[in-house]
């Protein structure tokens, strides 16, 4: 088990929130380390949901209610028009259908409710001259590609994966990107295309449709 998954504090993350939360549900919520910073920070009621038995242990140490499992199993458990911020930190991508999931969770939302994902970006540049150079797919035990990743995305894919499951992207923000002079050298000369390479991930804050 690679127990780094369940300790990052993902400060940029936390730094997509722009709306003091009231109460936030963190789905993968490892150790429970973000979801309690949100709550030192703001006051927040923090609730969690993480499938390993031993960081769930932990998060409840910290969280006002941690429930054990995957979302599909427990999601029966939750309030629902509870929740104005869920968070999905690097979580939709280890899911079968990450579509379903974003839908199922809307009526646990209030009106107005954010929702925050970080998905690693399948085109990050550094995956693909390994893919190049290797002329493989090497499945590793965290990264792009880790071995328990069940879905892979572009920017383009997960704008469009929230489009269709009824949510209005308010942004879509590279999160941990190469910043070296040569690549920004090369996204110049290329007038931008080689931009959606740089992000090792994206962090996307969206909303539910209104109603037309």
């Amino acid at each position: 088990m690679n127990t780094a998954y369940y300790t990052h504090n993902r400060e940029e993350v936390m730094a997509l929130v722009k709306k003091q939360p009231s109460r936030l549900l963190d789905v993968g919520c490892g150790e429970g380390r973000f979801a309690t910073a949100l709550h030192q920070r703001y006051g927040t009621e923090a609730w969690g949901i993480e499938m390993d038995e031993r960081a769930a242990a932990v998060a409840s140490k910290s969280l006002h209610k941690v429930l054990h499992g995957t979302f599909e199993a427990v999601s029966s458990q939750l309030p629902t028009a509870y929740f104005d911020a869920v968070f999905f930190n690097d979580v939709l991508e280890h899911m079968v259908d990450p579509w379903q999931t974003l839908r199922a969770v809307q009526p646990f939302l209030t009106p107005g409710a954010r929702i925050y994902a970080s998905i690693p970006n399948f085109l990050f540049a550094e995956n693909i001259l390994l893919l190049l150079k290797t002329k493989d797919w090497i499945y590793t035990d965290s990264g792009l590609l880790d071995r328990t990743h069940m879905r892979f995305f572009t920017r383009k894919s997960i704008v469009q994966m929230f489009k269709d499951c009824g949510y209005d992207v308010q942004d879509c923000v590279p999160l941990n990107a190469i910043n070296s002079f040569k690549w920004r050298a090369l996204t110049a000369l290329t007038l931008g295309y080689t931009r959606d390479f740089l992000p090792m991930q994206y962090g996307i804050v969206a909303q539910v449709c209104k109603p037309a």
